[in-house]
């Protein structure tokens, strides 16, 4: 008997334009769900490569280190911006910023990087410069 993978469209999952942050922003990751809960809503398909600081929930040293070291094995490099958005045949990549947080010498040579291969590259610090983006990009696909 063969066995058949079945394959999900992330953006026809269910529930997958519904927002699921509370009404009120708190932090740098509740800014993050707002922002991808929005990009989804509008069939922008997003990705979170946050993954470095995704290690603050596993408390062990030791797996710490292994989390990293897999993540680099698998692509993952010091730096790199937090959100990759696929739209309208381009790719934009979002670095997010709580209050007056600033980007470590890491995140400037990367944004550097893919400012200079072409990319688009924003920094956004509120979900209102996320929904500001958003209407740029249905303005000029209706343009």
């Amino acid at each position: 008997m063969a066995y058949k993978r079945k394959t999900i469209n992330p953006l026809k999952r269910k529930n997958a334009g519904v927002a699921k942050y509370p009404g009120e922003i708190n932090s740098e990751h509740d800014l993050q769900k707002a922002c991808v809960a929005k990009l989804r809503a509008h069939n922008m398909l997003c990705f979170c490569t946050d993954v470095m600081n995704g290690i603050s929930f596993i408390k062990d040293i030791a797996g710490k280190a292994i989390y990293k070291q897999h993540m680099i094995r698998m692509g993952a490099v010091p730096g790199q911006s937090d959100l990759i958005i696929l739209h309208d045949q381009r790719c934009t990549f979002v670095e997010f910023k709580w209050k007056k947080g600033k980007k470590s010498p890491d995140q400037v040579a990367f944004t550097n990087l893919v400012a200079n291969m072409g990319y688009e590259v924003l920094e956004w610090r509120t979900l209102e410069q996320c929904t500001d983006w958003i209407v740029q990009q249905l303005h000029e696909r209706e343009s």
